[in-house]
């Protein structure tokens, strides 16, 4: 389910065809009814948490990435035909 809920315009019509067909959702925490308006708060709710953990992930990394290049860390792949040289630049 989380998996599913980090893209929001993929989670909201599953829920809302789990909804209509009277399917449940279930994953650690419990099993939820969409098609009830409980269930599809907390399901709402799991969506928009997950869909910003993974923006908060995403930041995180970038900001790593920026970290490492102005410490000069950081090592990308040449092009193909291209060396580095014997100080590794």
């Amino acid at each position: 389910m989380t998996r599913l809920a980090r893209n929001c315009s993929g989670w909201y019509p599953l829920l809302d065809l789990c909804g209509y067909r009277q399917c449940l959702i279930g994953d650690r925490d419990g099993i939820y009814d969409p098609g009830s308006a409980n269930g599809r708060l907390l399901l709402g709710l799991k969506g928009t948490i997950s869909e910003m953990e993974l923006h908060t992930l995403r930041g995180r990394l970038t900001a790593g990435l920026l970290s490492k290049a102005e410490r000069g860390e950081l090592a990308l792949l040449l092009p193909a035909g291209l060396e580095r040289d014997a100080n590794g630049s």
